[in-house]
């Protein structure tokens, strides 16, 4: 399996967390990645701020095969998704094979929740940490850790950080 070049995005199709997605899109897209966005529907999904994005693909229809990496956003409508099956497969498919699987904010609760946090070093919001040691992570006070192919940060102003990491460990896999 060779390198995509292609990065999934996975989140809420309402109230997302609009720093989140549109800096780390920046960010991958000049590093020279193409996003996809993923959801429970086909449309247009509106951020908490507003911001609009195109959904590109429903989580049926991802292949991981596609893609370098998943990316769990979050915001308020990410509680929707925390124990959404389809949600916490795409997280264990993706690590299955040995892609990048990052969260950021409240989308770390996805992957945690997937149960593929167990004793790895992670970060997360502070309101999200109860949810996320039920996972059994451990969880770190940096804004951005790296654990092997699992990148996690705590929020929306770890945005470009979080982009910088994940991209970091897409090159040194390349």
């Amino acid at each position: 399996m060779g390198k995509t070049n292609n990065i999934l995005y996975v989140m809420s199709g309402q109230n997302f967390q609009d720093e989140e997605y549109f800096e780390s899109k920046k960010i991958f897209e000049s590093a020279g990645y193409k996003t996809k966005v993923s959801s429970t529907f086909i449309g247009t999904a509106q951020g908490k701020l507003g911001g609009m994005t195109n959904i590109d693909l429903l989580f049926s229809e991802v292949d991981a095969v596609e893609f370098d990496a998943v990316v769990f956003v979050g915001g308020i409508g990410c509680i929707t998704l925390w124990d959404d099956w389809r949600t916490q497969g795409l997280a264990k498919l993706f690590l299955d094979n040995q892609k990048i699987v990052a969260g950021i904010g409240s989308g770390v609760v996805i992957m945690a929740n997937a149960k593929i946090l167990e004793e790895i070093n992670v970060t997360c919001l502070s309101a999200d940490e109860s949810h996320v040691r039920h996972g059994n992570a451990n969880i770190m006070s940096e804004n951005v850790v790296v654990s092997g192919n699992i990148v996690t940060a705590n929020g929306p102003t770890s945005s470009k950080d979080f982009a910088n990491a994940v991209v970091g460990v897409l090159n040194s896999l390349s």
